[in-house]
């Protein structure tokens, strides 16, 4: 009987003494467990992470205004905690932060972090940052000063978008590629300074930056993407490098006061609406290396007077001088087989046209609205196969077409040539 109540009084020693050690030896977990993971420490949010003992700004209930000074660390329950990132959309629409300083412990700034902060006037980005992520300052409209330092390897698309007081910036020189839209509608941008080793610059990457009148685009670049340059209407000159082999579509369209383009001879092909609507541009070379133009490149480019259609060129695409209202005299090569719809339509100055024997096909409206154009060569001995509206109703009845024999063009009934009063022998125009 004493033996037993030995063995019980042992059993309950035994189990009070483990309760003890158990209880002592998850306290700690236990007091982790009652910390809450985020903080508010002198009205900044953090996330905090216990283990590594760091600290990331984050957004909160209220928006952050005033200035910010973001500490590089802090200590909170005798836990000593560095700042080493700022999350994303972290301060996105705080439109009252007029100040904000980041301390060289942040290696990480989120994307979209200060998006729409539109009284944010200046920011230096720390050295310890390498990236700018996508939308960091897209809609700081009172953003005039960035200070990007020189080991900034990367920057995300749109991170300056709609930055409209932003007048001067310096890429880094590490920096290969300029991606989509970073810079788009930064009315106020004149000067960029880019890296002598870039080699890409993405599409809309400076669409409507109204105030930029020139760029120096390193030789090392090989491509522009489309809309690049859209509707940068005070841009006055541009030479393509010789790293490039096309011009991509709407790349200058609107840009009304491009006067001066250098095309090298590395370009082979024009996309569409290239250079629409750059109504100061006067003359223009293209090089024999280009091999296809695309429809409305120089569409509404109202003072183009000199401009060439390259040898090696098949068709003329359709608009591709619609509206090109200074434009007298155009040399069609023979390299040329078809003239595309509307091509000059609107041409108002062009006088007369030689049509060489490779022409086999004019699109319908290709010389409508040409009010001053009264002459027609064509070379071909077989006629070109038109549309009634090929040439406008004035022409078909008060232009002379000249063509190698006036009979075979009237031969038949059926063909829109029959629509035409005067159809002349070349041989007529030669005496």
């Amino acid at each position: 009987m004493k033996l037993k109540s030995f063995k019980t009084l042992l059993f309950v020693f035994a189990l009070v003494s483990t309760t003890n050690i158990s209880a002592t030896n998850l306290q700690p977990v236990t007091d982790i467990l009652k910390k809450s993971p985020t903080t508010n420490v002198d009205g900044i949010n953090y996330k905090l992470d216990f283990k590594k003992k760091e600290a990331k700004v984050i957004t909160g209930k209220n928006l952050y205004a005033g200035e910010i000074v973001i500490p590089d660390k802090f200590t909170q329950d005798s836990i000593t905690y560095y700042v080493e990132e700022i999350d994303d959309n972290a301060f996105k629409g705080s439109t009252s932060l007029t100040r904000i300083t980041i301390p060289n412990s942040v290696t990480k700034i989120g994307s979209s972090a200060f998006e729409d902060c539109t009284s944010l006037e200046e920011i230096t980005i720390p050295e310890t940052v390498r990236e700018i992520k996508s939308g960091t300052f897209s809609g700081c409209s009172s953003l005039k000063t960035v200070n990007l330092h020189n080991d900034i390897t990367s920057i995300g698309q749109g991170a300056f978008k709609k930055c409209t007081s932003l007048e001067e910036i310096t890429i880094p020189e590490d920096i290969t590629s300029l991606p989509y839209n970073l810079f788009l509608g930064c009315s106020s941008l004149r000067i960029i300074n880019l890296p002598s080793g870039l080699e890409k610059i993405g599409y809309s990457c400076f669409q409507d930056c109204s105030s930029l009148e020139e760029i120096e685009i390193p030789n090392s670049v090989k491509a522009i993407g489309w809309v690049a340059f859209k509707n940068c209407t005070s841009l006055k000159s541009f030479s393509f490098t010789t790293s490039m082999d096309n011009i991509a579509n709407s790349i200058f369209e609107g840009c009304s006061s491009l006067k001066e383009v250098n095309i090298t001879n590395s370009i082979k092909g024009i996309d569409h609406d290239a250079f629409k609507g750059c109504a100061s541009l006067d003359s223009i070379y293209i090089p024999n290396s280009v091999r296809s133009m695309a429809s409305s490149v120089f569409e509404d480019c109202h003072n183009l007077a000199i401009v060439n259609i390259p040898n090696g060129i098949k068709s003329i695409s359709s608009k591709i001088f619609k509206n090109c209202t200074a434009l007298a005299k155009i040399d069609i090569p023979y390299s040329v087989k078809e003239i595309e719809s509307d091509a000059f339509n609107g041409c108002s100055s062009l006088g007369i046209i030689d049509l060489p024997s490779s022409v086999e096909e004019i699109g319908g409206g290709a010389f409508d609205d040409c009010h001053s154009l009264n002459t027609v060569i064509v070379r071909s001995g077989k006629p070109v196969k038109i549309k009634k509206s090929s040439f406008s109703k004035s022409m078909q009845k008060e232009g002379v077409f000249y063509v190698p024999i006036a009979t075979v063009y009237r031969s038949d009934p059926k063909s829109a040539w029959s629509k035409f009063y005067n159809i002349k022998n070349l041989n007529d125009r030669t005496r």
